[in-house]
């Protein structure tokens, strides 16, 4: 499947050759790769080209948010080189003008409260997807395979993350200071991933 059919599957043709079209304007490559676990996209600059790869989602309104994340990235690359944080006002200045230049707002209007999610997290975008609680609720809504995250748990509470059993210990602002059961290691886990809940030895 091409780059061009892929994005059709998420968004109107007309839509998508646009997309195709501006980041082949800018000399950018843009891929869709296999889901990976640290990251949902990213951008580089390889010498004069630049590259963008999203992973594949199920989920239009995640892939489409972590699309314009990247595509963000892009724009702001070319305006100012390296000379502004990644994440900096430019950046954010970018996002919210390519969301948009591309008309998301009709994509994500099927939702109301994914709208109203991604309205607010427009006012401030973070710099890691998958940060901002609320909006990770609003999107799993939508996601094929359904589960609770880690965020909803209470203190105490144990569960399965990655093969591995943990325990939750303390909430921090965007990570969960968590318990491995096996090594006996804390680790901080983002608030927002998808655990399976144990209970009594039980997956719930």
């Amino acid at each position: 499947m091409s780059v061009l059919e892929y994005l059709e599957n998420h968004l109107p043709t007309k839509k998508a050759v646009a997309i195709i079209d501006y980041t082949a304007r800018h000399n950018c490559t843009l891929r869709i790769t296999r889901p990976r676990k640290t990251k949902r996209g990213d951008f580089r600059q390889l010498g004069i080209k630049q590259s963008i790869t999203i992973n594949q989602d199920s989920n239009s309104f995640r892939f489409l948010f972590t699309l314009i994340h990247e595509l963000a990235h892009l724009e702001t690359f070319i305006q100012h080189k390296n000379q502004v944080k990644p994440h900096g006002i430019e950046w954010k200045s970018n996002f919210k003008k390519l969301y948009d230049y591309f008309e998301m707002d009709e994509e994500f209007s099927v939702d109301n409260y994914i709208l109203l999610a991604v309205k607010s997290e427009l006012k401030n975008p973070k710099a890691c997807s998958g940060i901002n609680v609320n909006l990770e609720q609003a999107f799993a809504i939508h996601d094929r395979e359904q589960g609770i995250l880690l965020d909803q748990l209470s203190i105490g509470d144990f569960f399965m993350f990655r093969e591995n059993k943990y325990k939750k210990l303390e909430t921090r602002r965007s990570r969960v200071v968590c318990l491995n059961i096996t090594n006996n290691r804390k680790y901080t886990i983002n608030r927002a991933v998808k655990i399976q809940r144990i209970e009594n030895g039980f997956f719930i």
